[in-house]
């Protein structure tokens, strides 16, 4: 090598020095780190390379004629020091704490075939409850704001001098109804009263037909005897005539057909009075049948008057329960209304207190919102994607949503759910709302979170092997991938893959890596501002990552 090429190759090399330098302070942070990376004997490594290219590229071949090294350099103390140039470029652990370092895999994906659109998680409306305050009054709150209740959680107590009137009417209601049992409890014993006097009704008319019949077989045994007697009167007349009768015998007749007559005339006055006593019984059983359908209407009005003010009662009961929130058979039960004195609002479903409206002693009017929750268990995301996509997409397609690139999440699990299309579209904006619902949500998922919606919309479409585009860094011309080498993951290989089409956060790789392979992610610009691994003009690498001047044998 003459004086004249090594000046000329150091100056090179001072330039190239400077620029690095100059990057090396333009980066913030990882202008540092790679201050710290890069140490003096990998600059001087360097410039050894580019002093041995320089003198001897004039003597290279066109060819390959196997994995040769690069020809050793004198060394002051007339030894060789020989400098191996590779595409392999070591990172030992503490370079990947240093750099920063981190690793994405290779995967198989359908990148042309996804459709990205960016948007946040969102709170349906059944995911919210709001508790108000249906009466006036002064609140005591049970609760403080991000707590997590459940179904039953006492949330707030309200008392209320509202509530002591509407007591006061579930009395009056109340009384009502108790008042008119009352009155139709004597108005049923009046009627059992009726029913039983009816019943003694034929055993009265038998005795009197009993007597009737013997006032008649009576009557028939005195006109028997009225007959003799009028018979023995008209004899003894007949033989007083002829001279042979008794005066006295005569008399004495006479007087026991008076007695008989006399007998049969009060027992037939008897006997009208049995049957006037029939007449008044039947009269009387009558009336007491007329009274008993009274008393039965009079019932029937009843039932109704208590159906009524039940139904009133119970009106203003289901009205307190609705404005305390309670159930109805809760203050029924054991009337629970009556002892009733502070009310408390207990929450009807699981979730996070959001917000707190109120403070403990606070006067509040009727319907104040006093505690909203939300059910963080019941989040949907709504992502915006143009109308001109519209056709591609359809109801029921799986859809993913994916953490945001960079910080902690990036690595967190992704939330995997069912595309809607929801019936409003922005004609100022051009663009669309998608919605996608979940059966599962990662844990990293809050309203107001923003993430990227991943809808594949052909799935039948064939898999490519990709890589994140982060990992891709442009090089000058090129667009470099670090890749893990497989025989040594303490090792990357700096390659320049024959790329495809991208989604905008994965993009297809066709070369140089396989599905499952790792990829620098952070730390790849890091790593390009080394200038390891890259091949000097003039050269290439091989597979094993030996370097040849020259092109490939035929070229």
């Amino acid at each position: 090598m003459t004086d004249q090429n090594a000046r000329q190759a150091r100056h090179t090399l001072g330039r190239e020095d400077a620029k690095e330098s100059e990057v090396h302070e333009g980066c913030t942070g990882q202008g540092r780190l790679f201050a710290s990376f890069a140490p003096t004997s990998l600059l001087r490594a360097r410039a050894v390379a580019w002093l041995l290219l320089a003198g001897f590229a004039f003597v290279l071949l066109a060819g390959c004629t196997g994995g040769e090294n690069p020809p050793a350099k004198t060394g002051d103390d007339g030894g060789e020091a020989a400098v191996k140039i590779t595409n392999r470029i070591d990172i030992p652990n503490k370079v990947i704490q240093n750099l920063g370092i981190t690793f994405a895999q290779v995967e198989s994906r359908r990148v042309e075939q996804t459709l990205r659109a960016p948007g946040q998680f969102e709170s349906p409306p059944e995911a919210r409850r709001e508790y108000h305050t249906m009466l006036p009054g002064r609140v005591e709150i049970l609760v403080t704001q991000y707590q997590q209740v459940e179904p039953g959680t006492p949330l707030f107590r309200l008392e209320s001098p509202e509530w002591r009137k509407i007591q006061e009417g579930l009395a009056a209601a109340d009384s009502a109804v108790i008042a008119l049992s009352d009155e139709r409890k004597v108005l049923q014993a009046e009627r059992n009263a009726a029913d039983e006097s009816l019943k003694l009704y034929p055993a009265r008319v038998e005795a009197l037909n009993v007597l009737t019949q013997a006032s008649v077989d009576h009557v028939a045994s005195l006109v028997d005897t009225r007959d003799h007697w009028k018979t023995r009167v008209a004899d003894l007349e007949e033989l007083l005539k002829q001279g042979a009768g008794k005066a006295s015998e005569l008399a004495e007749a006479r007087g026991q057909l008076k007695s008989t007559l006399s007998a049969i005339a009060e027992e037939d006055e008897r006997k009208a009075e049995i049957a006037e006593q029939v007449a008044a019984l039947n009269a009387e059983k009558q009336e007491r049948q007329l009274s008993i359908a009274v008393l039965d209407s009079r019932l029937e009005s009843k039932d109704s008057e208590i159906k009524t003010a039940e139904a009133a009662f119970d009106r203003a009961l289901q009205s307190a329960a609705g404005s305390l929130g309670y159930a109805v058979e809760d203050l029924r039960s054991d009337d629970a209304w009556r002892t009733l004195d502070k009310f408390t609002v207990e929450a009807t479903a699981a979730g996070v207190v959001n917000h707190v409206h109120a403070s403990t002693g606070a006067w509040v009017d009727a319907n104040t919102e006093i505690i909203a929750t939300l059910d963080l268990t019941r989040l949907r995301f709504r992502a915006k994607a143009l109308q001109a996509d519209l056709g591609l997409l359809k109801e029921g397609l799986k859809a993913h949503v994916v953490p945001p690139e960079g910080g902690s999440l990036e690595s967190a699990e992704t939330a995997e759910g069912v595309l809607r299309l929801p019936v409003e579209a922005d004609a100022g904006e051009r663009v669309i709302d998608l919605l996608i619902l979940f059966e599962k949500l990662p844990a990293w998922a809050r309203p107001g979170v923003t993430a990227e919606a991943e809808v594949v919309y052909n799935p039948s479409a064939r898999e490519q092997m990709a890589i994140p585009v982060r990992c891709v860094v442009q090089d000058g011309l090129d667009k470099v991938v670090f890749a893990r080498d497989p025989d040594s993951r303490d090792k990357v290989i700096r390659a320049t893959p024959q790329l495809g089409p991208s989604d905008g956060r994965w993009i297809v790789i066709y070369t140089d890596v396989m599905v499952g392979q790792d990829v620098v992610l952070d730390g790849v610009y890091e790593l390009k501002l080394t200038g390891s691994g890259k091949a000097p003009k003039g050269g290439h690498f091989h597979a094993d990552g030996t370097f040849h001047a020259g092109g490939h044998e035929g070229e």
